[in-house]
């Protein structure tokens, strides 16, 4: 159970990273509009936006895959507080619609209850082994 926990997790925090990389795409198209440090500043975002997702992507396929403990903390911290601003910033004053602003944020918490789940059943393996 732990490790389809595990994996299951990972491949959600997998479809995160990919759907984010479509966001960085989809923000650097909208800078390609535009002009200046306006320009500048929205390639900026895309370029974070890039790197998160690929963070995210990354260690859920490489770290929570095996159930790791860094990679379980890394992906939480990292995907959680990126899906929190969204959520203060975007989706809370009403910016896009919440069905669709909160779709991401729903397949983060997946992610993070699936991997809690590999985590817990692997500190439940420990303790029971001494």
């Amino acid at each position: 159970m732990r490790l389809i926990a595990a994996r299951l997790g990972a491949l959600c925090y997998a479809a995160w990273g990919l759907f984010h990389c479509k966001v960085a795409l989809d923000i650097a198209r909208l800078g390609s509009l535009q002009q200046g440090l306006a320009q500048g500043r929205i390639y900026q975002l895309a370029a974070y936006m890039l790197t998160i997702a690929v963070f995210v992507l990354v260690f859920g396929l490489w770290r929570n895959w095996r159930n790791d403990r860094a990679g379980y903390w890394l992906n939480l911290c990292v995907a959680g507080w990126a899906d929190a601003i969204w959520v203060i910033v975007v989706v809370a004053p009403g910016y896009v619609p919440a069905v669709r602003g909160l779709l991401p944020p729903a397949v983060f918490v997946a992610a993070a209850v699936l991997t809690s789940i590999a985590r817990r059943a692997t500190l439940g393996l420990h303790d029971n082994d001494l």
